[in-house]
């Protein structure tokens, strides 16, 4: 027995019915109130798509790639999509925006809790599978393969041409409505090998991956990464601090809660300066930006010698073109991607260092800078 849920991005996407109860625990539910992009959505309107069917496209394309790899397991092959499906049951509300607040722990952290013990892990064990199998999910899930094999099979899900970032990017371009995040995904994934243990590409399928890192270097310039995007963040965080300061919830709380519980509070105070900031459009603007730490220390220092630091805020988006070595296969000689393209081997990582300011002072600090440039 099975079960198709329609989907824009792969237009059906096939559960067992095994893989039906998980998500049909409240556990899992509970994706479909954490927006994907946080407060995206409030830049790009109908950024709307949550961890809910992101999670179902992970373990969709986890599939495909374990069957391109040549892997034939049927049981492993179940875990691998298990291992997608619960891949970011741990998130908070807005996702990775507040991810800060866990403390000491990584939406990662609490993923590997939630499939280890309760409804979760239930639900594994009633399916037949051994507690032994429940672990090797969440190693897959949650980055923490022992050794080489687990290593191979994690990155299906979470490497750098895993499944997770081969969907978020084609969801999210297609949901923010932007077209840097398209790229011929089908010739990737018909082109994958394994040599060696090491995941490549054949290098007929070279231009597709260009398209895949190139496609990812501008979501994060564009979307990720925006300029308004940024600071809606931070005034969230100062938002959401504010409240458990308050007492409304604790930190031990936070991360069982949804994106609808934080708005509901917040549409009860509307006179709240920190819930204005973030609804209505009333938050710092940009006032300065660069891609030199060493400029960005020079000016944010001038800024707070003639502004009252509470009307400052301060931001450093960092993000590296590629975080792992990645191989194309040219007729058995593998060859580290970076070095065998020279359009990535161009590119660099992504530094932008930004200066905000309340409102009303930002023609005040864009007269002060002209003067002192």
């Amino acid at each position: 027995m099975f079960k198709e849920i329609s989907d824009p991005l792969y237009e059906f996407i096939r559960l067992s019915s095994d893989e039906l109860e998980v998500v049909d625990s409240f556990t899992f539910q509970r994706l479909r109130y954490i927006k994907q992009l946080g407060v995206a959505h409030m830049v790009f309107p109908s950024a709307q798509h949550t961890r809910f069917e992101h999670s179902l496209g992970v373990m969709h394309l986890g599939e495909s790639i374990y069957k391109g790899l040549g892997y034939r397991d049927e049981r492993l092959l179940k875990m691998v999509r298990l291992a997608g499906l619960l891949h970011d049951i741990g998130h908070p509300p807005f996702s990775h925006t507040t991810e800060v607040l866990l403390g000491d722990k990584s939406h990662e952290a609490v993923g590997k809790e939630i499939v280890l013990s309760g409804e979760i892990n239930q639900k594994l064990r009633k399916m037949g599978f051994s507690q032994e199998e429940v672990e090797l999910i969440a190693k897959l899930a949650f980055k923490e393969p022992k050794t080489e094999e687990e290593k191979a099979l994690s990155h299906i899900i979470t490497g750098e041409l895993g499944a997770d970032r081969m969907d978020y990017l084609r969801r999210d371009a297609y949901f923010c409505g932007t077209s840097y995040g398209f790229f011929d995904y089908g010739r990737i994934l018909s082109h994958l090998e394994m040599i060696d243990g090491k995941k490549c590409v054949n290098k007929s399928a070279i231009r597709a991956l260009e398209s895949f890192f190139l496609g990812r270097f501008f979501m994060y310039v564009q979307v990720y990464f925006h300029k308004v995007v940024r600071i809606l963040n931070i005034h969230l965080l100062e938002l959401i601090q504010d409240y458990m300061s308050r007492g409304i919830f604790s930190k031990e709380e936070f991360h069982q809660l949804t994106d609808a519980h934080l708005i509901a509070l917040a549409m009860n105070e509307k006179n709240n300066p920190l819930v204005r900031r973030l609804f209505l459009r009333e938050h710092f603007r940009e006032v300065f930006s660069t891609d030199d730490p060493i400029e960005y220390k020079q000016v944010k220092e001038l800024l707070k010698e003639k502004f009252d630091e509470r009307d400052l805020k301060f931001d450093q988006a960092v993000k590296n073109v590629m975080d792992e070595a990645f191989y194309v296969n040219y007729n058995g000689e593998l060859k580290e991607f970076r070095q065998a393209s020279k359009l990535i081997k161009s590119l660099a990582n992504i530094r932008l260092y930004r200066i905000y300011i309340e409102p009303s002072l930002k023609n005040h600090a864009f007269q002060y800078l002209k003067k002192i440039a």
